[in-house]
This record gives C-alpha cells, structure tokens and sequence, in this order.
C-alpha cells in the first residue's frame, strides 16, 4: 500500500525513510522547500517539495496513499498544518512520531498511531511493522 513521509529533517528520519523504501514500492516523501537541495534530493521514492506550513500542500500530496507517517520537529505551528492536513487527507492509516507529549486533539484522530519516542531508540523496526501490518491499534504508543 502506498505510503507518504511528511518532513523528514535529519538524517534519523531519512534513514526511517530509507528502511520504509524497501519495504514499500510506493514510497513518497513531502520535503520541505526551505531545505537544501541536496538534502532533499538524497531521499528515495517519489517527492514533492513545498511549504510544509501548507496543509493543501500536504494533504493533496497524499492523495492515493494509504499510510502516511508524519514526523513532528519541534516546530510548533506544525502540529496544527499537520491535523488541518490529515483531516483534508483521505488516508487510512496515520503514524505521527514525535518526541513532544501528545494533545487531545491529535489522540482523537480514530486511525492515528502517536509513535512518543526518545532520541528515536526502537523506532524504526516499531514504524516498519506498523507501516506492514493489515490491522493495528491505534492511539498512544510510548517506544521505549
């Protein structure tokens, strides 16, 4: 099943991305446009480059995906493009990793999993298997 990865930033995320590509022939990637270049372009699968404060922006780029994993930096205003954009998502399966404590907000979302790690320990083999399966539960996992 197609899957998108919205902002990957650094080069833990892009090695989740990296992992996710073998294991999905459908991989796209939404990249931020203020990064550079040669950041952007060293990620594998299908990419769109745009304003990641744009909710259409990723939300259209998602279109036709299945699985979306979102990666939230420690930008704040991103938590509310990335649940304006979900919501205008048609996707059926939502991963949002994040070291930040989640709201009720996002929690309330029925087919999101909220991956709370530390410094990523565990969470690429937790995403790959989540992104995998048919079925999983969804709602607050805590990667330890």
């Amino acid at each position: 099943m197609p899957v998108i990865c919205v902002n990957p930033t650094n080069s833990s995320d892009k090695e989740i991305v990296e992992k996710l590509s073998l294991q999905n022939a459908d991989l796209r990637v939404f990249l931020s446009d203020q990064m550079q270049d040669s950041f952007n372009k060293s990620f594998p699968g299908k990419k769109a480059i745009g304003d990641i404060f744009d909710d259409t922006h990723i939300s259209t780029a998602s279109h036709g995906a299945f699985c979306g994993v979102f990666f939230e930096d420690n930008e704040s205003n991103l938590r509310s493009v990335f649940l304006k954009a979900i919501r205008e998502s048609s996707l059926k399966r939502i991963l949002w990793v994040s070291e930040n404590d989640p709201s009720d907000e996002i929690l309330d979302i029925n087919n999101l999993a909220y991956l709370h790690h530390s410094k990523y320990e565990n969470l690429i083999d937790q995403i790959l298997d989540l992104e995998s399966k048919e079925e999983i539960e969804f709602g607050f996992k805590e990667i330890t």
